[in-house]
């Protein structure tokens, strides 16, 4: 038995429950009628993405789908980037927390001291804790994390056309270039939440879900930090135009994150059979290969 089925699983990216697609597959009626039934909002998500496929099947797009879900500890971001995945069938989960700790073993901790410590005590590379250095603490980390994490969205994303969701708390827009942002493929998204009591709860449940061996405590007692961090991520989404979506209500933050994919997914196939213009990063990659090739080449002579 297959249990992922292509066509059957575009219904996924409607954002209904299993059983309500279940029902629309049981039914002998066609497809999109059902999801008439269902509301417009269902048949045009459907119809656009059902529509990106066929496009990406013919050959004449290949721009990839890359959103990046960004947001700090228990506020949502691994479980929406999940949710997105399997919404859009989206293979390639890219984390960023297993990422960092990768890139340290190749990373100098005398030159980038930043790195390797705690989030919330970065601001004691700098001095006082004060306002000032919390924010130079966490660029200085953020800085690598970005740098690495850009890199695989301009080169496996929209380099190579590969899609994938990305999803960790580093994030910075100012930390980007550019083009990068402003490419139709990449779709970052900063979630938050409103009630502090919600965000207490879910650390809470952590250690019963996702980190089985502790770290409720030590993120409860940093959680002014982190508040405080969030809301400076938040500041700088606005400053970029980048959507902020609040996941107290779940079902509703799902929605909107997949109806925010939907609308850059409609543009996306506006732009079947046109070239895009290479990013900067692009660029540079494309460069970075030429000069190895080169130098190969000339090591064979």
């Amino acid at each position: 038995m297959t249990i992922y089925n292509e066509k059957d699983d575009l219904l996924l990216c409607t954002g209904l429950s299993l059983k309500e697609i279940g029902q629309i597959l049981n039914s002998t009626k066609p497809v999109e009628k059902e999801l008439e039934k269902k509301g417009k909002k269902f048949l045009d998500r459907y119809l656009t993405w059902k529509k990106y496929k066929e496009l990406i099947g013919q050959e004449k797009l290949k721009e990839p789908v890359l959103p990046l879900i960004s947001a700090f500890p228990c506020i949502g971001k691994t479980t929406m980037s999940r949710e997105i995945a399997t919404a859009f069938g989206l293979g390639n989960v890219m984390g960023g927390d297993a990422f960092r700790a990768a890139l340290r073993e190749f990373i100098s901790q005398e030159k980038e001291p930043a790195f390797f410590v705690s989030m919330y005590e970065t601001w004691k590379i700098f001095g006082e804790k004060t306002e000032e250095n919390m924010i130079k603490g966490f660029n200085a980390q953020a800085k690598l994390a970005n740098q690495a994490m850009e890199r695989l969205v301009a080169d496996r994303g929209i380099r190579d056309g590969e899609s994938m969701v990305y999803e960790y708390l580093h994030f910075l827009p100012s930390q980007y270039h550019e083009d990068t942002l402003k490419h139709p493929s990449f779709i970052p998204i900063v979630l938050t939440i409103k009630d502090r009591k919600i965000w207490e709860t879910r650390i809470k449940n952590r250690i019963k879900k996702t980190h089985l061996k502790g770290g409720a405590q030590r993120l409860l007692e940093a959680l002014d930090i982190y508040d405080f961090f969030q809301k400076n991520l938040e500041r700088e989404a606005k400053e970029f135009g980048i959507p902020i979506i609040a996941t107290d209500n779940w079902d509703n933050a799902v929605d909107e994150c997949i109806g925010i994919i939907i609308e850059r997914v409609k543009k996306l196939n506006e732009l079947a059979g046109k070239e895009i213009e290479k990013t900067e990063m692009q660029k540079k990659f494309e460069d970075e290969r030429h000069k190895a090739k080169g130098k190969k080449e000339e090591m064979n002579k």
